[in-house]
């Protein structure tokens, strides 16, 4: 069996708005080459209060649609033939609840938004006999409306179109939107100027309309009708009254869309459906290659001039880091040297202090345990200003690539000022005047006193040892005493001073050797964090060079595969066109 022509055309578009993403077309594509292909459904679409349900009843001559304050249904409905009147609702799930005609508004306004898909109304009519469906359609309005997406859906099925107007005012730009959407997705359209027995400028407006429409490219006649009239040309069966609402015209146009051939409709169909969705695939990609043409405007050259920029300026961050990184790192160590050093000198001159006051005898336990805490405390001291001034190291050499880089710092954190570690002082050799020794002292002393002035006296007849001799002794042999006593402090002060600060020296010595290699590790850890991440930015522009020159390629290999699709559906515009010419409809064609 022979494929027809428009039905290759139609898969052929539908694939290509499935590569391209447009489920919206495809959806629409695929509802036409399904559709039932022994029948012509007709849809009726306006903007609120413009006569759509008055047009309809006016047609079939039944009170069918709702109108006036009536609830207008927020979905299709599908007028058909139907031996007896009745009417059905359909469910989501196409599931079918039949409703009497007379309850159908009731029932309409009880079921939940949403619940719905359409309405189906069957009425004895010989003019849907042949198996025309008129279908109402919610009114437009909001293009984000659910009552409006389900009016516009109806387009993806309907075989031919009647825009609803009334005649109080001409086109709105927004029915001229409409008019052109629905004449993009629909072969045949006609505007039903409605209410002219109501507005005497209506001949004015009608003019007014059929140029608007001719400007706007749009090819769909002008019809006016008053559904009043029609009506009351019915009620007492006046030919000359019906030939004024103008509806035999209405009604000879809808006429020859019902005799239209089924393979004539579906190929008429299909190709103005082609037409539509290739036209809204090469725009989109027509914009597509736009938008890669503008990002590739800036050509492949001032891209690489630009890199190399980049590149001289990573190599001139380079040379700064570092030698700042040397420079910081040469501060910090004889800077902390410095403090270090400051802080044992403070000690050694409260040590000087307190034993030039002081008797080692006797203050050196508490002496002991004030040197050791403040030791402690200096070389913690030391350690935290160390390791401030490290992180600020760190931030300012961070700075010379970009403040971003400054969150991301390795860790600093020294493993400890050691100042748990440090040893107590060891009391020094202390030597205390014992009293055995004071006595042999004493006896020293006073034996030149005695001796001193028992000579003096015996010049007088007196004997050697005498009152006078013997005061004398005693009181050199106190001032012996005395002086003795004063000498063996001072050399306990000294020794104290001496064990102190040997001590204090020790300390600074151990933890500036300590501080020296906290400050190596330092800059040993920055040094390769910066060198890592100098490295990793070398690494990107490289790569970025590398990208720039292979993405022309790809541009280039992009925009050519663009091409070739936009040449393709302008193709397969054309052919549509082709087809619906031979199904009787010349087409404007698309440029490619």
């Amino acid at each position: 069996m022979t494929v027809p022509a428009w039905l290759e055309v139609l898969d052929e578009t539908l694939a290509a708005c499935r590569a391209h993403g447009r489920a919206d077309l495809a959806d629409r594509l695929h509802r036409r080459r399904g559709a039932d292909p022994g029948g012509t459904r007709l849809a009726v679409l306006g903007f609120p209060k413009q006569g759509k349900g008055y047009l309809l009843n006016a047609v079939l001559n039944a009170p069918v649609c709702a109108v006036g304050d009536a609830v207008t249904p927020p979905v299709p409905t599908e007028v058909g033939y139907a031996a007896e009147p009745g009417a059905a609702l359909v469910g989501r799930a196409h599931e079918r609840i039949p409703v009497a005609v007379e309850r159908l508004t009731g029932e309409l306004g009880a079921r939940p938004a949403g619940t719905l898909r359409r309405v189906e109304v069957g009425v004895p009519r010989e003019l849907l006999s042949a198996g025309l469906v008129l279908i109402d359609t919610p009114p437009v309005g909001d293009p984000r409306s659910p009552r409006t997406a389900a009016a516009l859906d109806v387009l993806a099925d309907a075989h031919a179109v009647v825009l609803v107007s009334d005649a109080t005012a001409p086109l709105t730009a927004a029915e001229l939107a409409l008019a052109r959407h629905v004449r993009t997705w629909c072969p045949h359209v006609v505007l039903a100027l409605t209410k002219i027995d109501v507005c005497p400028g209506w001949r004015a407006v009608a003019e007014r309309d059929r140029t608007a429409l001719a400007e706007a490219g749009i090819d769909a006649a002008v019809l006016p009708v008053s559904a009043v009239v029609r009506q009351a040309a019915a009620k007492t069966g006046d030919t000359a009254l019906n030939a004024q609402s103008g509806f035999p015209a209405l009604l000879a146009w809808i006429a020859e869309q019902a005799a239209r051939g089924p393979e004539q409709s579906a190929a008429l169909l299909a190709a103005v459906g082609v037409r539509a969705a290739a036209a809204e695939l090469v725009d989109t990609l027509r914009a597509r290659a736009e938008a890669a043409g503008q990002d590739a405007g800036t050509d492949q050259t001032t891209l690489l001039n630009r890199a190399q920029r980049r590149g001289d300026e990573l190599r001139r961050q380079n040379l700064k880091w570092q030698n700042l990184l040397a420079d910081e790192i040469a501060d910090l160590s004889a800077d902390a040297e410095y403090d270090l050093r400051e802080r044992t000198r403070t000690i050694v001159q409260h040590i000087d202090r307190t034993f030039d006051e002081g008797d080692p005898g006797k203050v050196w336990p508490d002496f002991a345990a004030w040197l050791d805490e403040t030791l402690a405390e200096a070389v913690e001291t030391n350690y935290g200003w160390l390791a401030a001034r490290a992180e600020w190291i760190a931030q300012a050499v961070a700075a010379v690539f970009g403040t971003r880089y400054e969150r991301d710092l390795p860790d600093l954190r020294l493993d400890g000022s050691g100042a748990a570690t440090i040893g107590d002082v060891g009391a020094p050799r202390i030597e205390r005047f014992k009293i055995g020794q004071k006595a042999f002292t004493g006896l020293r002393g006073s034996y030149g006193g005695v001796l001193m002035f028992g000579l003096v006296t015996s010049l007088a007849g007196m004997p050697l040892i005498n009152p006078v001799s013997i005061g004398a002794g005693a009181a050199f042999a106190a001032k012996t005493i005395h002086d003795e006593g004063g000498m063996r402090l001072q050399r306990r002060q000294a020794v104290a001073k001496a064990a102190a600060q040997r001590h204090v020296d020790d300390v600074f010595l151990r933890f500036s050797k300590e501080s020296r290699d906290a400050i190596r590790l330092v800059q040993r850890r920055l040094r390769d964090h910066f060198t890592e991440l100098a490295e990793e930015l070398s690494e990107e522009l490289t790569a970025e060079r590398e990208t720039i020159i292979a993405g022309s390629a790809e541009r280039e290999r992009r925009s050519a595969s663009l091409r070739r699709e936009i040449d393709r559906l302008a193709a397969l515009h054309k052919r549509a066109g082709e087809l619906g010419l031979r199904a009787g409809r010349v087409p404007r064609e698309l440029s490619a």
